[in-house]
């Protein structure tokens, strides 16, 4: 199969990367001379540049980290200001501060626009949609200037989906909502290389598939399908034959092509950048400007996002403007001058880029055209629309993604073929059923080769290792690879957590159609028995989807570390089981309320029921999680007396630990009781656990605790990922 793509922005290289992962041949066509789209960075003056604001967030925790797995990322805490009527107010913007910084005659005509506000009638303008929830004041002052100065556009010409997708303000408890595209808190963004980073990374693995400043001039058809590109190279015209054809373009352009007329509208937008001779303008990542007769829209400070390599005494701010005019510079000076965030002596240059494809223009009757439009574009059943310009959608990085994902894998659907590398490794001779054990490492090379020759002693024969690395820094991929050529090395390039790299070796075997998973950590050991004992006990009780063994303290291997967990009701906390008893006792089996996740034997059915680990978790509360899930899916945890192995775990106490230690402890409480208990019981096991660690002298560390709750509050749970789904695949090494 051979697949076309027009337009190299990131929907093209997302999608391109994803079907040429899949062993399609595919071909990117692009008019310019570089890729990105307007989600491209360049250098100006030193300072590494975005074309206006952008950032990473998302709902989808498995979109999320395979975004984050592509290039380091800071994550931020969002930090934005409106400037309105004159002043500057908190963004998200709160009604409270509104009527109490313009009160008293703003904040009385707001007050009493709500009151008179109309409770009925259709919403069909962006005006009718706003004045029935905040009345007609609070849209004039507030909501009607930006949104008019965006499209151009009086709000009673603007169709009410905007508003439905957009418009939203925060009232006083809004500390307790989950962050939404409406409402963030917090966002990633690349270390270095700005924005563009992202679409970089993809580029530079797929750029033997891209033809630059190639620009695509027809499309030849037969019946209901497109047979053909045709486009210019170096001056001539060629064509090339595909299966499908995957278009970005702007749909008025597509239609061209086709021999239709589609009457869509685009805004464009003039990126305005000025160089300014001081060290910052303001601690802000972006500003917003309200005003109808202020010309900037938003005005972003590239350095406040990521000060990696950017020159120390200047800095470079982008205005956005989509009112466009010839003397464009000079009005987003005045702004910035009359904002009193430069001097016009402080501009020491400029530069203006255009882009005429910026915003998708949502009036009153663009539905029903978009609607004709599609009904028209779905007659070519090999003809497939992806992006901002070709859906017609304000869309983001990570829906984009998500989106390019799925017409991946709906035109290339991964099999459960098994990888080479494995079936070299699994006998399909025998009778026993095949394992994967699943170790995760990052550093500590010596802890590892440990985990991996007590292994290998194994008295289990159907056996395969895939070891995950998360990113270490002392080379323990290249010394694994060196010692035991039998294991398979998946590099995540990054550390984003445990359980997201764990996922990423659960996804490779069941991809590869393993019956059983043992999940290690690399600082254990294990019995040469182990594994037999637990697929036996496995295959005598079917309803135990997993199986934890008798785990010993690694320094004192006659004692007991665990032999799972148990939750406390009050005071509220999890008991380990079995800690520092002797390693006599124990010796039936029975089921369990939690596994700890240092050595578990997974039955594959357990993952399709209940899901992979959720990859919202750092560390911390990822096992309890799992657990509780497959308790929910009707599965059953069972502790196997007879399997051992050995966890290096101090049985001293350990001397406090660091702030990232307590801020992830605190997320991940946060994030445990708020999916599986509800915010009451979550208020009260983080207060006990406060008065415990307060007890025991760890009042300092608090302030890292309650951050990391904090920041949980408001993240968005999101999705576990599934067993099918296979999002979390990750290019092997």
């Amino acid at each position: 199969m051979r697949v076309g793509i027009i337009g190299a922005g990131p929907a093209g290289l997302f999608a391109a990367w994803q079907l040429s992962r899949r062993g399609i041949e595919v071909v990117l066509f692009e008019a310019r001379q570089e890729v990105g789209g307007i989600s491209r960075s360049f250098v100006w003056h030193g300072f590494t540049c975005d074309l206006g604001a952008h950032r990473l967030f998302s709902h989808d925790e498995a979109v999320l980290r395979q975004l984050l797995a592509l290039v380091p990322m800071h994550r931020h805490m969002r930090k934005s200001k409106l400037y309105l009527a004159g002043r500057w107010i908190h963004d998200p913007v709160n009604i409270v501060e509104i009527l109490y910084r313009y009160f008293p005659i703003t904040a009385m005509q707001i007050i009493w626009g709500y009151l008179v506000r109309p409770r009925q009638g259709e919403e069909i303008s962006f005006n009718d949609f706003v004045n029935r929830r905040y009345g007609q004041a609070l849209n004039e002052f507030f909501f009607s200037p930006y949104t008019e100065k965006m499209f151009n556009l009086p709000g009673e010409r603007i169709a009410a989906d905007w508003a439905r997708r957009k418009v939203r303000i925060a009232g006083p408890l809004d500390f307790l909502r989950e962050s939404s595209r409406k409402h963030f808190s917090y966002f990633y963004y690349p270390q270095q290389g700005g924005f563009g980073a992202i679409i970089e990374h993809i580029y530079r693995e797929i750029q033997d598939h891209v033809r630059l400043e190639t620009p695509v001039i027809g499309l030849e058809l037969q019946g209901n399908e497109i047979t053909a590109i045709v486009y210019e190279e170096g001056g001539i015209k060629k064509r090339e034959s595909f299966d499908h054809v995957i278009s970005t373009l702007p749909l008025g352009t597509l239609g061209r092509m086709l021999g239709y007329d589609f009457s869509l509208d685009y805004q464009g937008v003039d990126f305005v950048y000025l160089l300014v001779d001081k060290p910052s303008v303001s601690s802000n990542h972006w500003i917003y400007f309200i005003d109808h007769h202020f010309a900037i829209n938003r005005l972003v400070e590239f350095k406040n996002l990521s000060a990696w390599g950017q020159p120390e005494h200047q800095t470079v701010v982008c205005a956005e403007v989509t009112n466009s005019s010839e003397d464009v510079v000079d009005r987003v000076i005045e702004n910035v001058v009359r904002a009193g965030l430069v001097s016009r002596q402080e501009v020491a240059d400029t530069l203006v880029i255009h882009e005429p494809y910026g915003y998708a223009v949502y009036d009153l009757n663009y539905s029903q055209r978009l609607l004709d439009i599609r009904e028209i574009l779905d007659h070519y059943r090999n003809l497939h629309l992806l992006g901002r310009s070709a859906e017609f959608q304000h869309l983001e990085i990570d829906e984009i993604y998500a989106n390019a994902l799925a017409l991946a894998v709906s035109l290339a659907p991964l099999t459960s073929v098994k990888d080479r590398t494995m079936e070299n490794q699994v006998s399909s001779q025998s009778t026993q059923p095949p394992v994967c054990v699943v170790i995760l490492t990052y550093n500590h090379y010596d802890d590892t080769q440990e985990c991996l020759r007590s292994v290998r002693q194994s008295d289990y024969q159907n056996l395969s290792i895939v070891v995950v690395d998360n990113g270490s820094s002392d080379g323990t991929p290249e010394h694994i690879r060196a010692e035991f050529p039998q294991v398979h090395v998946i590099e995540s390039g990054h550390n984003l957590g445990v359980p997201w790299g764990y996922n990423v070796g659960f996804s490779y075997a069941l991809r590869a159609g393993y019956e059983y998973i043992l999940m290690l950590n690399n600082d254990t050991i294990v019995d040469s028995e182990m594994i037999s004992e637990l697929v036996k006990a496995a295959d005598a009780d079917t309803e135990a989807g997993v199986l934890v063994p008798k785990i010993f303290y690694y320094d004192d291997p006659e004692t007991i570390w665990a032999i799972g967990g148990r939750h406390r009701v009050f005071p509220p906390t999890h008991i380990i089981l079995g800690q520092d008893r002797p390693g006599n006792m124990f010796n039936m089996p029975f089921y369990l309320d939690y596994a700890l996740s240092c050595g578990l034997l997974i039955r594959r059915s357990t993952f399709e029921k209940a899901g992979l680990f959720d990859p919202g978790y750092f560390f911390f509360f990822d096992d309890w999680d799992f657990s509780m899930r497959v308790r929910e899916a009707g599965i059953k945890i069972l502790f196997v007396p007879d399997a051992w192995m050995w966890h290096k775990v101090s049985k001293t106490t350990r001397s406090v630990p660091d702030e990232f230690f307590w801020h992830v402890w605190g997320a991940s409480s946060a994030r445990f009781y708020k999916r599986h208990y509800g915010r009451l019981s979550m208020v009260a096991h983080i207060a006990y656990l406060i008065l415990r660690e307060a007890a025991k002298g760890n009042i300092k560390m608090l302030p890292s605790f309650l951050r990391g709750i904090w920041e949980e509050i408001q993240s968005p749970l999101g999705d576990i990922p599934s067993a099918e789904s296979a999002v979390l695949e990750i290019q092997d090494v």
